[in-house]
């Protein structure tokens, strides 16, 4: 469902999931952080989104427990348009190196503060890319929550997103072992000055590899 907030007007994308038809939903803009409200249709809404309302009556709401998620700042929502990619990588320089590059690359980075917030993150949000470094909070490969949460991903949901692996088991661009493990990608840990390029170069195959599937199911309006 397509809203404005009525602060600063930033168009946004609320997930379908969320929304109970013929209630009120609220939520805060994770532009201007403006608290709105939205009356969900009863039916199928119209090309046109209505805007964000704040102080109109509210004879039936969404229960609060729907929105612990939101206000516990886990926000599903995003300005319209815009790319989330979910970089998994724990507090340092290496993690402010891939906010730069996820930025570079056209996605908006967004950083869990644990596993287990990424794993709700997920649940919650479409995620364009996810980048996950091996050792994502304190885990070894073979134990990585948010590598294993991804790797049985239904396929529908699954090839919607770009996922890279940062690890220095495997040599960058190894496709075997990308297969194997269900990433897109592997990226060594010990080509930091070449991460740029080679999430480029993945990601351009990716987009090549599933243009036509895409395309298909856009003219289908199942995208």
């Amino acid at each position: 469902m397509r809203v404005e907030c009525d602060s600063c007007q930033a168009k946004l994308n609320l997930p379908d999931d969320k929304l109970e038809p013929g209630t009120d939903f609220s939520f805060s803009c994770p532009k201007c952080k403006h608290r709105n409200t939205v009356a969900v249709p009863l039916q199928p809404q119209d090309s046109e989104a209505p805007a964000a309302k704040s102080d109109s009556p509210k004879p039936k709401t969404v229960p609060e427990a729907d929105l612990d998620d939101e206000e516990a700042g886990v926000s599903p929502f995003f300005e319209e348009g815009a790319k989330p990619a979910l970089v998994c990588f724990d507090e340092g320089p290496l993690r402010n190196k891939m906010m730069d590059i996820a930025r570079a690359l056209g996605f908006t980075p967004v950083f869990p503060s644990s596993a287990r917030d990424a794993l709700q993150r997920i649940r919650m949000t479409k995620f364009q890319a996810i980048f996950i470094h091996e050792n994502y909070d304190g885990q070894e490969l073979r134990y990585n929550p948010v590598l294993r949460y991804i790797q049985p991903m239904d396929m529908t949901l699954r090839r919607r997103i770009f996922v890279a692996l940062f690890t220095k088991e495997f040599k960058s661009m190894d496709q075997m072992n990308a297969y194997a493990l269900s990433v897109n990608i592997l990226v060594s840990l010990d080509d930091e000055a070449q991460y740029d390029k080679v999430l480029k170069r993945g990601l351009n195959e990716y987009r090549r590899f599933y243009k036509v599937f895409m395309d298909v199911l856009e003219e289908i309006g199942k995208v």
